[in-house]
């Protein structure tokens, strides 16, 4: 069941949006205070994939934007050609004086391979597709000839064990792979695509205790106009849930958990990129709307009484050719004290939604939910050591809850394209606001962020919006802003410097190889 509420805060001078469903809910964002001028605007100029040392599904991630330097006289692209299966991904290196440029990446049939950012690609149907590689004015192209794989009919998993495989699903209804039994499942080493649902859990009494690790999930046009992509994994009445070093590409949500109480819950190390929560047009194209606002990760009245963990993940979005809405959204969920729901060290990109004319609501991290109708407010969160980059929404965000807490996170925002146009935008890097006007709204406290979020000001100026704490909500016990260092990287001398989230992926390249960290499905290496 949808439902759509109306708000308009006089206070703000804005509007907002909130829609709700049965199983995840999202929260409608934050907007700027009544200084903020917003501007709408498309965004034609996408994004594009910088180099980075990533492992991930199978290999390196992808990083959006670059700053191409002066053309080399040479370029070798390595391997000259290569032949792959559906699913299956390789790795394409450039030598020669183009090797230590900073270089951008293009498929010539993206419906056949996939970028999935610095140099490596993935197969999404057979057929024969050219990479290209352009470092300065010289470029470089290989040959990559993907051929069908073999996958199974959707499986049902009704006992407990270890499963791998591929299982595909044509059927926009049925999930490629359905789990209900309690007993312990490990899905693991799998493919899975589908134009639905991916992978559906449930528990059948005391709850799933589930583990799925290394698993590459590719969701598919549902090729009913209307429509919207499955999510990677939908899961209720669950006992014991871990996912991690999975790769997730195309879905309307990563993570979906509704109306749990798991005594182990742990989400880590997963790569996601270019969700899509918008409609499908029913010929391989989308409708300008978005049945359900996506999110990569969405934690739905969900209670972890031993706390939970939402870590090493990675979200990045192509602006102007993906739409999702909050990246990490904990809707009246709840750690407990000494517990949280701890989530750090994660990496969230290009957050924005095409379908936006006027300015985008969505948020990197989000404590959101009414705490009505007998739902407990949102609780016990900690938002710690996170990165957000080049995003049209706000970095982090407390709406709702208590005992909430964010520290020494890093926002870096430039608020345009490579090519100087503003994002679809309505944003501040850090905010504080009671929007559903709750008495549970209290010890909620964000300090130590650095970096800084820009946006339009008067006439198109470049200006900082940092930080969006209501007034009335900062009177209320325990809640404070303090100890931010928005040193505002993105602005030099008044002017645009978008080497700021080049700098800012850089740092996150080298956290990731200094804790050793492993991002996405390792299986197909």
């Amino acid at each position: 069941m949808r439902k759509s509420v109306h708000f308009i805060s006089n206070r703000l001078n804005s509007q907002k949006w909130f829609v709700a469903e049965q199983v995840s809910i999202s929260k409608v964002g934050f907007l700027s205070n009544q200084y903020h001028r917003l501007i709408a605007g498309l965004i034609f100029l996408a994004l594009v994939p910088t180099a980075v040392l990533i492992q991930g599904c199978g290999g390196s991630a992808p990083m959006a934007g670059t700053q191409t330097k002066p053309a080399t006289p040479t370029a070798t692209l390595a391997p000259s050609s290569a032949s792959i299966q559906e699913w299956q991904s390789v790795q394409f290196t450039v030598s020669g004086e183009a090797a230590g440029e900073q270089c951008t990446w293009q498929s010539s049939q993206p419906s056949i391979l996939v970028s999935l950012g610095s140099g490596q690609f993935q197969g999404a149907q057979s057929g024969t597709a050219q990479v290209t590689v352009t470092c300065g004015s010289t470029s470089s192209s290989a040959s990559v000839v993907v051929s069908p794989q073999q996958a199974a009919a959707p499986i049902e998993i009704t006992s407990g064990g270890t499963y791998s495989g591929n299982w595909n699903s044509t059927d926009p209804s049925t999930p490629a792979v359905k789990i209900r039994t309690d007993q312990p499942v490990i899905l693991q080493d799998s493919v899975i695509s589908g134009p639905g649902t991916l992978i559906d859990l449930s528990g059948v009494s005391s709850g799933a205790n589930v583990t799925i690790q290394n698993v590459t999930g590719t969701a598919l046009d549902p090729g009913v106009s209307g429509e919207q992509r499955g999510s990677f994994l939908t899961a209720t009445k669950v006992e014991a849930l871990t996912v991690k070093n999975c790769t997730i590409v195309g879905a309307s949500f990563g993570v979906k958990l509704a109306g749990a109480t798991p005594s182990t819950l742990e989400i880590t190390n997963n790569q996601a990129s270019n969700l899509e929560d918008r409609a499908s047009d029913g010929r391989g194209g989308f409708l300008p709307n978005r049945p359900s606002l996506g999110h990569f990760i969405i934690l739905n009245n969900v209670l972890a009484p031993n706390g939970a963990e939402i870590a090493w993940n990675q979200d990045v979005q192509t602006i102007g050719q993906s739409s999702t809405e909050d990246v990490v959204n904990i809707y009246n969920s709840q750690g407990v004290a000494g517990h949280p729901i701890w989530v750090h060290d994660n990496y969230f990109e290009g957050s924005s939604s095409p379908v936006i004319k006027g300015h985008y609501t969505g948020t990197a991290m989000v404590t959101d939910g009414t705490g009505t109708n007998g739902a407990e407010p949102t609780a016990f969160v900690h938002f710690e050591a996170n990165e957000v980059v080049a995003t049209a929404g706000t970095g982090v965000g407390i709406a709702a809850g208590h005992d909430i807490t964010a520290d020494a996170n890093r926002i870096v925002s430039c608020g345009v394209t490579g090519s100087g146009d503003w994002y679809a935008w309505g944003a501040n890097g850090i905010v504080i606001w009671n929007y559903y006007n709750s008495t549970q709204f209290y010890n909620n406290t964000i300090t130590g962020t650095v970096g800084g979020m820009v946006g339009p000001g008067t006439n198109d100026a470049p200006t900082a919006f940092d930080v969006w704490a209501n007034p009335p909500d900062m009177l209320d016990p325990g809640n404070s802003v303090s100890g931010n260092d928005f040193t505002n990287p993105c602005l030099t001398n008044g002017s645009i410097n978008l080497q700021a989230e080049d700098a800012e992926r850089a740092f996150w390249a080298a956290k990731i190889l200094a804790a050793n960290e492993v991002i996405g499905d390792q299986h197909l290496n």
